[in-house]
């Protein structure tokens, strides 16, 4: 019998396995894709954690308690405490022991980061090739590090790899796990060991199961990994795990749907910059269903741009800007050129372009009514330098100089928030209160909630992630 069975080899599942195999522990690692990496693949590899030696190095002073006051304020104090609290402790550790392995970050870091609500403090980091226009290595540049360790491991037969293995069901006797069934290639299988960790990842990519347990989303946007399918939570909920925080969820901004219809964005191909004022000036405004502007889209922090888009009818907008604005500096899709973005608006799929605002509501959809009563309105505000409905302060564009653009955009989710209740130690939690003694979990499947409450909190993801695996292979 094995020591411990992984089920999902992302990154807290590698880390877990990597962690005991070094031990001495023999861990068996089932994963449903054909290779290891789970979403590091996707995400945006961004790290957080106070007190660290690149802090020290650069002369931050910073402490655990600062960074987690800093999750309170930026959540509103909607985290678990416990969770958040244990993740912030370890995440220095963490950084630390990344350092200690050669992880390339960026001379930048620890940076204060603006693409959601900021720390107070530098405690963000990232790597040589985690910025623009190299931007889909992030979690890459993680798994690259992570994997001379995991196939050390392999080789010495510490850990066990099966592949196309799909979680069925968790047998359970009392308060302990006995044995997990999986499928491979339509056989059911058995597989038992002393302990066993669920590092499965979230249920972003399943709209069944997201719109079910986050109810009153509308339409279901995503641009998770496709395997986020929420397969250990509903294992864990036929045993009578809790699951928690799907009211919580929250979206990012600017995802573009390029095939319409298909209710997927993807990130790294696509998005349009609209979270803040400081990485790029809205030369935009933002318009609703109603033809309506809903925000200030230059001053406002990322939380609240955020809170005010999904207030708005299927949490999407357009995007409108003219030609001047079009070509006055950086484009709105980091992603693309700004010929590429003209391109795009001759395909009428995610972007469109009108010689007239008239032209432009037939196109889109938008009341003409209110679209050209909110256009005359901000170009007026724009000639007196204050705007009289949102306060917004960066007033250099109006809308006046055709063709018109308009992009449509929505509130997307990458991650999901709902997830397993575990205590301190991680041990997965039952409806009456119980432990299952021998069930743990890690990663995503926790859900973003319980390290980062309703909002988002710069590293709070991954980094716990990293952490508590680490901490799992550690003790278990």
């Amino acid at each position: 019998m094995d020591d411990i069975l992984i089920i999902g080899a992302g990154a807290a599942g590698m880390t877990s396995a990597i962690r005991a195999a070094q031990r001495g522990k023999k861990v068996t690692v089932l994963e449903k894709m054909d290779k290891v990496g789970g979403t590091l693949s996707l995400t945006a590899g961004h790290l957080s954690g106070a007190a660290t030696q690149r802090q020290l190095y650069a002369g931050i002073q910073d402490t655990t308690d600062s960074h987690y006051n800093d999750i309170v304020r930026i959540c509103r104090d909607t985290m678990d405490p416990i969770i958040a609290r244990k993740a912030v402790d370890l995440a220095s550790s963490t950084i630390d022991w990344l350092t200690e392995l050669g992880y390339p970050f960026h001379d930048r870091a620890p940076a204060v980061i603006y693409g959601h609500e900021a720390y107070s403090i530098a405690r963000t980091y990232f790597g040589k090739e985690d910025v623009h226009p190299r931007m889909q290595e992030p979690g890459q540049t993680i798994l690259r590090l992570l994997m001379p360790l995991w196939n050390e491991q392999v080789q010495n037969g510490n850990i066990r790899l099966i592949t196309g293995c799909k979680l069925k069901q968790i047998l359970v006797d009392k308060n302990s796990v006995v044995g997990i069934v999986a499928e491979q290639d339509d056989r059911e299988f058995t597989f038992t060991a002393h302990h066993y960790l669920l590092t499965t990842g979230g249920y972003a990519s399943n709209p069944s199961f997201f719109n079910t347990s986050s109810p009153g989303t509308s339409r279901w946007m995503s641009a998770a990994n496709p395997a986020s399918t929420g397969d250990g939570i509903k294992a864990a909920l036929q045993i009578g795990a809790v699951f928690q925080g799907a009211d919580k969820q929250m979206f990012t901004l600017g995802g573009i749907e390029l095939q319409p219809g298909s209710g997927r964005v993807n990130f790294w191909e696509a998005w349009a910059r609209m979270s803040n004022g400081i990485d790029r000036k809205q030369r935009e405004i933002y318009v609703n269903m109603l033809g309506e502007r809903f925000m200030n889209e230059y001053d406002w922090s990322v939380d609240q741009r955020e809170r005010a888009m999904l207030a708005q009818p299927g949490k999407k907008c357009w995007i409108l800007f003219d030609q001047r604005a079009l070509y006055d500096g950086d484009s709105l899709v980091p992603q693309w050129t700004t010929d590429q973005l003209v391109q795009e608006s001759y395909r009428e799929q995610a972007v469109w372009q009108a010689a007239s605002l008239r032209e432009l509501a037939m196109k889109t959809g938008l009341p003409l009514e209110a679209l050209e009563a909110t256009v005359a309105k901000y170009n007026a505000d724009c000639a007196l330098g204050a705007d009289s409905l949102w306060g917004r302060t960066y007033l250099e564009h109006p809308l006046a100089s055709p063709p018109y653009f308009a992009v449509l955009v929505y509130a997307y989710a990458l991650i999901s928030f709902g997830g397993l209740q575990v205590n301190e130690q991680l041990q997965v939690v039952r409806a009456e209160g119980q432990t299952i003694d021998n069930l743990y979990a890690a990663g995503e499947i926790l859900g973003a909630a319980a390290t980062s409450g309703q909002a988002f909190c710069g590293g709070m993801l991954l980094t716990p992630a990293i952490s508590f695996g680490k901490w799992l292979g550690d003790h278990l």
